[in-house]
């Protein structure tokens, strides 16, 4: 489970994160947050978490500012910015530090979810790398078989922690606490790669609409079929084809 710090001014902005975003679906979970930045720095400095999502406008230190001080107090956590001002000096400062994303308030969920997958991978890379018999879909978890081959045979359909922990009887931490231990990976990102796989086989064939290959990959939203995808390989659906 990956771990994360919330900053913001406004508590009742930090509230709406912790209830609406649906982090333990990404292998997140909230460890802790503040609408004082000064306050979050020596609690982020104590509690080391993955990664800090903070507003930029804040009272006595902005987000940028809390970044750069946290990175010379040498903390490593991922940096997301969540802000209602776009200007190029700020997204510059903030990317100048190596921040992971800038998002722009009122917050798409949508979009929330696509830097989580994003943060999901580039972790997922720091822990040790699995060996091949882990990596199969087969693990010594009887249970966790059966779920994994549910996935395999049904990823084109809508799958969640809550469906997944309702059908077999598991609760969800457990659930995400499996595939953290066999794939180092969570569900959404393992549910993401298997759909990116198929898309980019199906866009091969030019006889299929690409609003087609999104529905088939289980994305009823082409919008959202299309920010993963080039999320995912670089490159939009369109471009993938065309080359």
């Amino acid at each position: 489970m990956y771990s994360v710090y919330l900053v913001d001014d406004d508590s009742w902005i930090l509230e709406e994160l912790i209830e609406i975003v649906p982090w333990l679906d990404y292998a997140f979970e909230v460890i802790g947050s503040s609408t004082d930045p000064l306050r979050a720095v020596e609690e982020i400095e104590k509690l080391a978490p993955d990664v800090v999502f903070c507003d930029l406008k804040m009272p006595n230190m902005d987000g940028n500012e809390l970044i750069k001080t946290l990175k010379e107090k040498g903390v490593t956590s991922e940096f997301v910015m969540l802000s209602a001002y776009d200007s190029f000096e700020n997204v510059r400062a903030f990317f100048q530090q190596t921040g992971f994303d800038y998002l722009l308030k009122p917050v798409n969920n949508a979009d929330i979810q696509i830097v989580l997958e994003g943060l999901d991978a580039r972790l997922s890379k720091r822990a040790p790398l699995k060996d091949e018999n882990e990596k199969d879909s087969l693990t010594e978890n009887p249970g966790f078989n059966k779920i994994i081959s549910y996935i395999n045979d049904h990823y084109d359909e809508k799958i969640t922690l809550n469906t997944l922990a309702k059908q077999f009887g598991f609760s969800k931490g457990y659930i995400c606490g499996l595939f953290q231990k066999y794939f180092n990976k969570s569900l959404n990102l393992y549910l993401t790669e298997k759909r990116m796989e198929l898309a980019k086989e199906l866009l091969l064939d030019k006889s299929i609409l690409v609003k087609d290959v999104a529905y088939r990959t289980g994305y009823a939203d082409y919008y959202h079929f299309f920010k993963v995808f080039k999320n995912h390989y670089g490159i939009s659906p369109k471009e993938l084809r065309e080359s």
